[in-house]
């Protein structure tokens, strides 16, 4: 470690108090913050920039599309490992290299752009006093002004998406180490929170903030684009998220929800939704008001079959009507929008060619979902994935078989991968034909992942009712003192009154009562005439 504070130099980088040796940002298991939808955050911060300063670790390719941007710039790494390689990668570009502590760094000249899309997490020095978000930032600020353009990530412990992306599907659900995270105090509580800081516009970035797929303004993202958005490609045992993530929508709300937050200023030309298409194509978005997924299956888990056949209709009726718009969307990126059943964005990808068998694909999709999930579904149980898509084709008169499914399925698996696309969950065989082991196994881990799941909505109704009845208390308190301090009111004025009205009732009768008490004076009034005719023949002479 470097003892001191004063800046030296090691090859072609500054070193300051902080540096760590034995620590690599860029070689352990955390992706740093990359992807189209950051870089074009991180661009736009800095293009036309004269000093730009990049906080933490990010990916090289990030780096490469920012650099050239600014006239000068400056990227602050806490190993010597980061900064070495960062350094020979940019050893004949404007790029000045700082290895050391953030909080141990102070800029020789004004900078007018900032990047600090991998958050605070990784700019200080394990072997100091642990990071403060609020003190980092605080820090931070105080070498910028409010015209300085920044794009800075906050990522969100309490996203319930990242909870379920860290749950172990073989746990049970007497398995104590799962717990929803409390709030530290070290870090910001809220999208607004994070905001106020910066004095900027905040963003909801989904699925997570790492390689983010989406990034939206609060009142710009709906529950279909978060749900279409919040399905990591990297997790297929887990695609109980979406089900768990509309309830969530549903409780904490969009911002509440994300897997992270997007703190942006200055950067104008960005539009309020950003996003790529599970291609990695930028693409324009549709914030439709609700999810047609979540809504089918809430249907489906009430076994309302008329509310479920409703929904498969309005899907076949919007399908029939424009196959082209329908043909290279999944069944979780459907949108309910004043009624109607619309994608949430516009693709060219192709996985399926007529109706009947794009629409058939989206309903083998419906029922994975219900399948793999545990949800109900109006039907005698025993259905297998195979089994309930013929049924749910057959709610809107459209006539398939096992074989036409298994068919359409393989095909549309096919055009996936062969665009880099996953399909929604994986193969799984049905109930009849699987195995009794593989069977138990996969019934205990639908269990345990409900149980997870119960236990957060239990926990969120607990919150709810607490804050009920506190803010109950709260009411009741306030009105008792407000009525306490009416009557303490009430009581003042009575006493006050008479003596007040005494007072001004002899105050009154004094003139009165001197005048009649002078004229019983012997004489006065005599004087009296006699003083007013002096001073009358007084006047007469000053007139003259």
């Amino acid at each position: 470690m470097n003892d001191t504070d004063t800046p030296s130099k090691v090859a072609a980088y500054s070193v300051v108090s902080g540096d760590m040796y034995d620590w690599s940002d860029l070689a352990d298991g955390q992706a740093l913050p990359g992807g189209p939808v950051l870089t074009r955050f991180a661009v736009a911060a800095a293009t036309g920039a004269s000093h730009l300063i990049v906080v933490g670790p990010h990916d090289l390719d990030l780096l490469d599309a920012v650099v050239d941007r600014a006239a000068t710039t400056t990227i602050v790494l806490r190993t010597h490992s980061d900064a070495e390689l960062v350094s020979a990668r940019y050893a004949h570009r404007a790029v000045d290299v700082v290895c050391g502590d953030l909080r141990a760094w102070t800029p020789d000249r004004p900078a007018d752009a900032v990047l600090a899309l991998d958050g605070f997490g990784r700019v200080a020095s394990i072997d100091t006093d642990p990071a403060d978000w609020h003190a980092i930032a605080e820090h931070l600020a105080g070498h910028t002004s409010g015209d300085t353009r920044l794009a800075l990530v906050v990522p969100n412990p309490g996203s319930p998406l990242a909870q379920l992306r860290a749950v172990n599907p073989e746990a049970s659900n007497e398995n104590a180490d799962w717990s929803f995270p409390v709030h530290d105090r070290a870090n910001p509580r809220s999208l607004a929170d994070a905001s106020a800081r910066f004095g900027g516009r905040g963003y909801t970035l989904w699925p997570d903030v790492g390689s983010p797929t989406l990034a939206a303004a609060p009142e710009a993202c709906s529950v279909a684009l978060a749900v279409a958005h919040g399905r990591p490609s990297d997790t297929p045992t887990l695609r109980e998220v979406q089900p768990a993530l509309g309830q969530a929508l549903d409780t904490l709300g969009a911002a509440g929800a994300a897997g992270g937050w997007l703190v942006t200023r200055g950067l104008h030309p960005i539009s309020s939704v950003v996003g790529v298409d599970r291609t990695g194509d930028e693409t324009s978005w549709t914030a439709a008001e609700r999810s047609w997924l979540i809504e089918a299956m809430h249907d489906s888990a009430r076994r309302d079959a008329s509310g479920l056949r409703h929904h498969v209709r309005r899907l076949r009726d919007a399908v029939a009507d424009a196959p082209e718009r329908w043909c290279g969307i999944q069944v979780d990126e459907i949108g309910l929008d004043a009624g109607h059943v619309v994608p949430v964005h516009e693709s060219t990808v192709k996985l399926g060619e007529s109706a009947d068998e794009i629409l058939l694909g989206l309903l083998d999709e419906l029922a994975a979902y219900l399948c793999v999930t545990g949800w109900r579904h109006p039907w005698p149980a025993g259905r297998g994935r195979d089994e309930l898509t013929v049924l749910l084709a057959a709610t809107v008169d459209v006539a398939a078989t096992p074989a036409d499914v298994h068919q359409v399925r393989r095909r549309r698996e096919s055009a996936l991968s062969s665009t880099g696309m996953t399909p929604v969950v994986a193969g799984r065989q049905a109930p009849q034909d699987a195995d009794p082991s593989e069977l138990r196994k996969l019934m205990d881990e639908n269990e345990a992942l409900r149980g997870q799941v119960a236990w957060f909505k239990q926990q969120m109704r607990q919150r709810q009712t607490m804050t009920h009845e506190v803010r109950t208390a709260a009411r009741r308190d306030v009105a008792a003192l407000n009525d306490r301090i009416k009557e303490l009111e009430d009581q003042l004025s009575a006493r006050q009154a008479p003596t007040v009205n005494r007072v001004a009732k002899r105050a009154s009768s004094v003139p009165g009562r001197a005048r009649s008490g002078f004229g019983r004076v012997p004489g006065a009034r005599r004087a009296a005439r006699l003083l007013r005719r002096v001073l009358r023949a007084i006047r007469r002479v000053a007139k003259r």
